[in-house]
């Protein structure tokens, strides 16, 4: 998990909405409104220097008054770092929108230092001449050496006199305090559906990370690197779980409820309430006291997750790919061999979605379609000989996969691969693009079809990672 440092990586994550996570910071926003009401009184638009420590805030305070007085600011228009110095006033000119009664934030950001002399000059004549005419722009330039600001503001005078750089327009941001960055953390994780206990985390690391921070980035990056440490590195020594329950269409609502949407990772709270006496939950639960020792960290070292297969396509694998008394027994039960109906069958399963990496845009609790008799009887006979079977359907499950996400090579695979210790296996390991996937399979009769019994299952199976693997102790 990448946890943003900077507010310009957040502007550019696709899974993060930039509003949410911005603190106000009042103190900061009474700076721009000062800014605002600079450039109304001298009827021409401004040069403002935001200065303060690296990872303070001072991009953010921008975006914040554009979001939190947006009946006094317009959208921040960002002026790219590839453009070059010399070029920049040009640049705020061909983009600026047209006029409007409420002031336009231009952001100057990246640009710490420059020795062309020549350029600076040629920009802040150029700027110059823009500001004049527009009341209603405020461009902004974040600094971090004093030196180097204190600099930009001789010559924006030199050139512009106060009326380019006022006294006002020398900035110095404080961003948000000590007592909020804890919050700030807490939004990120809401959006990225991550918690303490997903990280191994516990509430005292967090407030030792704030108390040896200097700034809210620095903080940021400390969680960051902790999490790369506890989580993204640890990660590649451990093998990637993928869980495949199999029974009647109502599966996919009950794995709904021990899943996240769009990723289908397992979630660890979900897991123990809905099996809390069994012996995996009970092992577990005694576990989670100590944050290293979390189900929800464990969960997250391995990748766990969570897919579904209905009955139409289990029973269309087996009559594609199963063995042969098998197939001869679903003939008599009226399922005839087609590609056709065991590639749609498939290519419509979560776990097809997963693999292939379309991912699941929703989350349904309901069935979609009535599933015939024939196939609910075919499916019965499978499930029945799970136990005695279980390779061969799994096998069969696998090729059908094979065939129709070609990344997962099923022929290069394995089956009831032997982890190293008594009774610990895994039931396919299967190479998909890049990395191998450990399978684990659970064909589930419609009368066990619940959420409680898929929980015990798959945190019984965690707990034999996890001690294989000196995640948790025994």
């Amino acid at each position: 998990m990448k946890i943003p440092t900077r507010f310009e990586h957040i502007l550019v994550n696709d899974r993060l909405e930039s509003a949410p996570l911005i603190v106000r910071v009042q103190e900061d926003l009474k700076k721009f409104e000062i800014l605002r009401k600079t450039t109304e009184i001298q009827s021409g638009g401004i040069l403002a220097f935001l200065s303060g420590k690296s990872g303070c805030g001072k991009t953010t305070s921008i975006w914040s008054a554009s979001i939190n007085m947006s009946d006094k600011f317009t959208q921040v228009l960002s002026v790219p770092t590839v453009i070059s110095l010399r070029d920049v006033a040009n640049w705020i000119h061909d983009n600026l929108p047209s006029r409007t009664n409420r002031s336009i934030p231009v952001l100057m950001d990246g640009r710490e230092s420059s020795d062309d002399t020549v350029g600076l000059r040629q920009f802040m004549s150029t700027l110059n001449q823009i500001l004049r005419q527009r009341e209603d722009v405020i461009v902004c330039w974040p600094t971090t050496n004093d030196d180097w600001k204190n600099e930009l503001i001789a010559l924006a005078r030199d050139i512009g006199g106060t009326s380019l750089t006022p006294k006002t327009a020398d900035v110095t941001i404080l961003g948000p305090s000590k007592t909020e960055w804890s919050d700030v953390l807490d939004r990120l994780f809401i959006q990225l559906d991550q918690r303490l206990e997903d990280l191994g985390m516990g509430q005292e690391f967090i407030l030792e990370a704030i108390d040896s921070s200097s700034t809210v980035g620095d903080f940021l990056s400390s969680i960051r690197d902790e999490i790369a440490s506890r989580v993204d590195f640890v990660q590649e020594d451990l093998p990637e779980i993928l869980f495949v329950v199999t029974s009647t269409s109502g599966i996919v609502g009950e794995a709904n409820r021990l899943r996240r949407a769009g990723a289908m990772i397992l979630k660890a709270e979900e897991l123990v309430s809905y099996s809390p006496r069994s012996e995996a939950g009970k092992w577990w639960k005694e576990r989670n006291g100590t944050p290293k020792y979390h189900l929800a960290y464990t969960i997250s070292l391995f990748r766990a997750k969570l897919v579904t297969m209905t009955p139409s396509s289990v029973v269309y694998a087996v009559a594609e790919f199963g063995p042969g008394d098998m197939q001869e027994e679903l003939k008599a039960l009226g399922i005839q061999r087609g590609q056709g109906k065991a590639n749609l069958t498939f290519g419509s399963t979560d776990f097809s979605k997963f693999i292939s990496g379309a991912g699941m845009n929703e989350l349904t609790s309901t069935s979609k379609g009535r599933t015939s008799d024939s196939i609910l009887e075919a499916y019965s006979y499978i499930q029945g000989l799970s136990s005695k079977r279980h390779k061969s359907i799994n096998q069969a499950i696998c090729a059908l996969a094979s065939r129709n996400v070609p990344d997962f090579n099923a022929e290069l695979g394995g089956f009831e691969v032997d982890l190293g210790e008594q009774d610990a296996y895994a039931d396919a390991v299967i190479p998909l693009s890049d990395r191998d996937l450990h399978l684990e399979f659970h064909h589930l009769s419609d009368a066990k079809m619940k959420a409680a019994a898929i929980a015990a299952y798959i945190m019984k199976k965690l707990r034999v990672y996890s001690n294989h693997y000196n995640v948790t102790p025994r």
